[in-house]
Parts: structure tokens; sequence; C-alpha cells
């Protein structure tokens, strides 16, 4: 990626982090057998590339949203009072408030007999994949890319035989955006070697545009019934990796059982918590972050709340979730406070920058500069540490406005933290759900 790497810190070349104007993307790989290509919505490699303009200040309000109903979603559940219903059979009726759906990242799945090829949004925090349906009673469907899914031309398509009726889902995102439907059945295929017949997904058929662009809908790759981990399982194992693309004008992947244990290399594992069940999101236990060769310690920073149920391995449980849709990893104020400190002491001879609203306060003029020293940044989880590729270190808006890539959480109280996508950058990380573990290495995507 243009860099040399030293012991605690990182030698940046900054054309590295400037995206090409075109799509970059490889002619061969393990998505092009085994899994998806997995883009940035925004960028050159993305069908939606015209959807909207680049706005980091749209792009941030979104993601303060999402973290703002995840963090209060989660308080409550801790606390005993759970925010979505309980764990449901498939079939029944579904209200549940999901975070805003500004996700970065898009796969291209195939649904129906013959195929139709649908753009969606991959969120590791949602436990249901839908698409919008036609017909759309009163208009119901916003603008997408692709053409609408239509069941009555597709000769797979079936209702799902529930045990009770209506079996309907109601979603509604933080940024007011919702999708109404109902449950329907289809084959599902994932690249050029994968068909799941009888595959059950939303038929949305009252759906708000706020947050989903002109993509089709979701790929649900939460914990939960009608995710399509659990749908997957008897070919897949449940597990699948995925690796984020360093720039906008590269493509990562998206890999799934056989495929993401050949091609994704993780060095080094750790627990999945089985905190909070009926709760989509992944949870984990960092217990600490290094910056350079300094380790801030959670346990002398944060006061956790007792979790309802943490690793044996654990004295203590802080709330931490990996999350594809976050943008900006978040921090218990306390945390950020010492790891910016740290950061600007590192960078103090460079010239500093307006910073970047509402998140990210912390940034640095680099215009002038074709190599810049970065300190190396280690996330230490319960038995594993993994060290942040530079690209998952800082934000660059322009060469003139380079940030870090953290915020605080707005309540002083909130010991919520949430690994966002910027972090995950160029790193190979698989999600082995049924031995309860993630994994990480060094990816081979944006290369």
């Amino acid at each position: 990626m243009g860099l040399s790497e030293h012991q605690y810190h990182h030698v940046l070349d900054m054309k590295s982090l400037v995206p090409a104007t075109t799509c970059v993307t490889p002619s061969t790989g393990p998505a092009q057998q085994y899994g998806l290509p997995l883009v940035h919505r925004r960028g050159p490699c993305s069908p939606l590339h015209q959807d909207q303009p680049h706005n980091p200040s749209m792009i941030f309000l979104r993601d303060k949203a999402r973290y703002q109903l995840i963090a209060s979603s989660i308080a409550s559940s801790w606390h005993g009072h759970n925010v979505n219903p309980p764990p449901r059979e498939q079939g029944e009726d579904m209200t549940v408030p999901v975070p805003g759906m500004e996700g970065d990242f898009l796969v291209t799945v195939g649904l129906g007999s013959p195929t139709r090829s649908l753009t969606l949004i991959l969120d590791t925090g949602c436990d249901l994949t839908w698409t919008q349906c036609i017909p759309c009673p009163d208009a119901g469907c916003y603008k997408q890319e692709d053409p609408y899914y239509e069941p009555s031309k597709s000769s797979t398509y079936s209702d799902p035989q529930f045990y009770h009726s209506p079996s309907t889902y109601k979603i509604f995102y933080e940024d007011k955006s919702y999708s109404y439907g109902y449950y329907a059945r289809d084959t599902l295929t994932l690249g050029p070697n994968y068909k799941f017949p009888n595959f059950v997904f939303g038929c949305g058929q009252n759906n708000s545009s706020n947050g989903f662009g002109s993509t089709a809908g979701i790929l649900g790759l939460g914990k939960g019934t009608h995710t399509l981990v659990s749908q997957t399982a008897y070919k897949f194992n449940q597990i699948f990796c995925y690796c984020i693309p360093p720039t906008f004008s590269t493509n990562g992947y998206l890999l799934f059982g056989l495929g993401a244990r050949k091609y994704c290399h993780p060095e080094m594992f750790t627990p999945l918590v089985s905190a909070l069940p009926a709760r989509p999101q992944y949870f984990v236990n960092l217990l600490s972050i290094t910056i350079e060769d300094q380790t801030l310690s959670f346990t002398n920073l944060i006061k956790p709340n007792p979790s309802p149920s943490s690793s044996p391995s654990s004295s203590s449980s802080y709330k931490t979730i990996i999350d594809s849709g976050t943008t900006i990893t978040r921090l218990p104020q306390s945390v950020y406070a010492v790891l910016c400190s740290a950061f600007q002491n590192y960078m103090w001879g460079y010239p500093e920058a307006p910073e970047l609203p509402p998140l990210l306060d912390t940034c640095y003029d680099l215009e002038d500069y074709e190599d810049v020293k970065l300190p190396r940044i280690v996330l230490n989880f319960e038995q594993a540490n993994v060290t942040l590729d530079p690209s998952g270190i800082i934000w660059r808006e322009s060469n003139s406005q380079v940030c870090l890539a953290f915020s605080g959480n707005t309540d002083q109280k909130d010991d919520l933290i949430i690994i966002g996508s910027t972090q995950q950058s160029k790193l190979d990380i698989l999600y082995d759900v049924k031995s309860k573990r993630v994994g990480f290495g060094r990816g081979s995507c944006g290369v």
C-alpha cells in the first residue's frame, strides 16, 4: 500500500491514499469463484457511483445516527429493557428499529429464476435480507438502479409455509427510512457456484429512499433466524469472511464457507461474547489499545457495566461490537481522550487542519508531504492483538485535511465500543459463528 513498517510506526506514501478515478480491480481473485466482490457505494467500482456525491458531513451525520440507535438499543437490552422483540419464529410479524442504513459497502446477489441481479448494502448488524418487490401499492418503492424483483416472473418463488399469518415485517431506521412488506421464498444465487432454493427474505412493498440511495435493499449478515448466515449453514457451516478495500477505487471481497477458509488467512482469533443473544450484532471483548509503545488499558480508563454473559477468561467485559455499517470507530470518551492525546503528541511536527464535523476533531494538513509517519495502532482483543492498516488509522478527505479516524462517544457515561469499517480496512475478518469466534489477518484486497 505504499508504506514501510517499523516496530512502532508506519511510513506512508501519501499517493497510496488517493483513490483512482477508474476502478482498479484484479481480473482474478477469490471473489470471482468463491464469493462476491465488495465495493464502496460511491467509488468507480460501484454500479451506483453516480448515486450520490461524496459528502462527508452527510456520511458522518448518518454514522452518528446509526451509533445513537445502536447505543440506546444495547443500553436498554443490557439493563433488562429489551427494545427488540424476543426471538421469534419464522413468519411471525416483526416490527423492529434498526440503525440508519447509510452503509458504505455493496455486494451484488442473484434472486429468482431466471436470476435477477440485485445490488444490496452489506450489514453485519441486521438479521433480515430484503429487497423491493413489485407490484408496489401506492408507489411504495423508491427508484433503484437494478430492475425490481417481480415474484410473478420467477418460477421458483413461493410463499413461506409459516405456522401463523400474516407473515409480514416492518423495519424502521433511525434516519427515518423504512421497509414494510411480507416474507417470501426464492432461490438466492451467490457468485457463480452457489444457489440456495427456498431462501427466506423480505419482499418490501412500502419503502422509503432515505439512506438506501438507489440500492435494492439489505443483505443481512447478523445473527438470527432470518439471516443469510443461518439459512446457508448447511453449505457454509456459518462461516463468512470479508476484506474491506482501503480506497474507494479498489474492490474487496465477501467469501463464504470453503472459500473463506481457503482464501482468508486469520492469524489469530477472539471469542464471540454470548451477550444479548436477541440482538443481531457480533460482540467481542476489546481489552486495550496500543498506540506506538503506549498501551491504553481499559481497566484503568473504563468502569464497565456488568455483562449478562462474559467470557470466563475475562475479568471485565466491555460492550464491543464489530459492525460493517458503522464508518468510524466509537470509543468511550475516557479512552478516546487518551488515544487522541497520544496521536497528537506523535504528530506534533505536522501542521494542524480544521476538524471534520460532526465526528473527526483531530486533523492535519499534509499537502506538502510525500511521506508521512503514522504511529502504529493495535486493537488488543481477548486472545488477539490486531495491528491496523494505515488506511484504518486515518480518514483522508484531501491531502490538506487528514484526520484521526476515531471518535469519542457523545455521552460521557457510555462505555459502548463499535469497531467501524474504516478500522477494518485491508484486514481479513473471518466470522466462525458456529465456533463462536472471529479471526483477523492481513487481507489481500485493494492490492
